[in-house]
C-alpha cells in the first residue's frame, strides 16, 4: 500500500539485459496493478493505491481505526488529531503484538503435542513389532 504521493513509476521490461545481468523485477505478466483507495479518518480525506487483493481489508481497517479514533476524541481528554492517531495506532499496535504472541504460543503448545503424538506412535509401533514377533515365534 502507497499514497499516491509516494508512489514511483517502476518500468518492468521483460527483455533482458544484454550483459546477461539478472534483475529481480518481476515479468509484466505478473505485475499486481494497484487502485486508488479513498478513505476518511477522522473527517480527513485520503487516497491510498493498493493491490486488488489488499483493497476490501484496508477499508475495514480503516472504518475499524476511524471508530476507534472517534471513540477517542469523544472521550474529551485529547483533542488534537495527531495525538488522537498516536494512541489509535498504539493500540492497534498492542492488540497485534498480543495477537501473535498467542499465535506463537498456541503454535508452540501445538509443535509440543505433536512431539508428544510421534513418541506414542513410535512407541505403539515398537509394541506391535514385539508383539508380532512374539506371535509369530509361538506359531512356528
Amino acid at each position: 500500500m502507497t499514497s499516491t504521493n509516494d508512489q514511483q513509476a517502476n518500468p518492468a521490461s521483460s527483455d533482458a539485459p544484454a550483459d546477461g545481468t539478472h534483475t529481480d523485477a518481476p515479468p509484466v505478466s505478473e505485475a499486481r496493478t494497484k487502485t486508488a483507495v479513498h478513505i476518511r479518518l477522522l473527517e480527513r480525506d485520503y487516497r491510498l493505491a493498493v493491490h486488488d487483493d489488499e483493497k476490501q481489508a484496508l477499508v475495514d481497517a480503516a472504518q475499524k481505526l476511524d471508530a476507534r479514533m472517534r471513540e477517542i476524541r469523544d472521550q474529551g481528554k485529547i483533542h488534537a488529531a495527531d495525538r488522537i492517531a498516536i494512541m489509535a495506532a498504539l493500540e492497534a499496535s498492542l492488540e497485534s503484538v498480543k495477537l501473535s504472541q498467542a499465535s506463537k504460543r498456541t503454535n508452540h503448545v501445538t509443535d509440543q503435542q505433536a512431539i508428544a503424538q510421534q513418541a506414542d506412535d513410535e512407541t505403539l509401533l515398537m509394541r506391535m513389532q514385539s508383539l508380532s514377533q512374539r506371535l509369530s515365534d509361538a506359531l512356528t
